[in-house]
């Protein structure tokens, strides 16, 4: 098997007819279709289904398909490793929280692409273990998670710092009072991020410092950020957010024993491209430009 018949095939099943992949490539119909016949004979399975205007993929066409494209990804990421050419380009995944992905990274990949023409990226929202599975798994190029990290198969990189408020609807009655004192909290409903959400663990982490037997009230447990951003705008209770995310309806709680601090680390596993060092170089760069 070359691996140029594994590109013919990628370019047939896109492109639908022999005649449209056979331009695309620069070759002649029966040349292609001779091409294809070879692989299947090697393969000793039939992978295009021949006849009427298109062809389609047969069952172990199919299951040839998706190998065929992770066959094309390693192709490429080995070709852009060998190459000296050290401009950051091609695609990279990166997975990180509900608050980083909607208020930290748009305005930084922005900038980033509009620099880099020949750069595309990817972001996919996870909560801590699932970004952290993801990039062991090799899923994700780069991943944003909260520190300290003590994974051994990971490089970490810090990247910023973020405070998270106690807070509520600016016509929220606590803001009645004189002074706010931990037991009001306490008698309020919260609005709280799912268990397994960096921030609630932070938050927890933080009220068990100081008082191991608080257990505040929970509401609701949800997770999106815009979720719990539009139930505490809404009154429905006090909530946890990122300094990064607070929104002009809401006002914060200035109880320094409830205000935590976390830090974000750019992550990515330490054998895997080189373009992955210079993407957490880039985007560290620009974050603490916007520090």
């Amino acid at each position: 098997m070359e691996f140029r018949q594994i590109r013919y095939f990628l370019e047939i099943s896109e492109a639908g007819t022999f005649q449209r992949a056979a331009s695309r490539l620069g070759l002649t119909q029966p040349a292609l279709s001779r091409q294809i016949s070879l692989l299947e004979k090697e393969l000793g399975a039939s992978v295009l289904e021949r006849g009427g205007k298109e062809v389609r993929l047969t069952h172990e066409g199919e299951i040839f398909y998706q190998y065929s494209k992770q066959m094309k990804e390693l192709w490429d990421r080995m070709q852009e490793d060998l190459s000296n050419d050290k401009e950051l380009k091609g695609h990279y995944s990166i997975s990180a929280g509900g608050t980083v992905s909607a208020w930290i990274l748009p305005p930084i990949l922005k900038e980033i692409l509009q620099r880099r023409p020949k750069l595309s990226l990817s972001v996919r929202e996870g909560d801590a273990q699932e970004t952290k599975d993801a990039l062991l798994k090799g899923e994700v190029d780069l991943g944003i998670l909260t520190g300290p990290i003590s994974e051994p198969g990971l490089t970490s990189l810090e990247f910023l710092s973020d405070k998270i408020f106690p807070v509520a609807a600016k016509n929220h009655p606590i803001f009645l009072k004189k002074k706010i004192r931990s037991q009001d909290l306490l008698e309020e409903s919260f609005v709280l991020f799912h268990p397994a959400s960096a921030l609630r663990k932070a938050v927890e982490k933080r009220i068990k410092s100081f008082a191991k037997d608080i257990r505040p009230k929970i509401g609701m447990e949800l997770r999106s950020v815009e979720s719990v951003i539009r139930s505490i705008e809404a009154g429905l209770g006090i909530g946890f957010l990122s300094e990064y995310s607070i929104t002009s309806k809401l006002r914060k709680i200035q109880i320094e024993d409830w205000i935590t601090e976390r830090k974000f680390y750019l992550c990515y596993k330490k054998k895997i491209r080189a373009g992955v060092s210079l993407l957490a170089e880039e985007i560290y760069s620009y974050g603490k430009k916007g520090t």
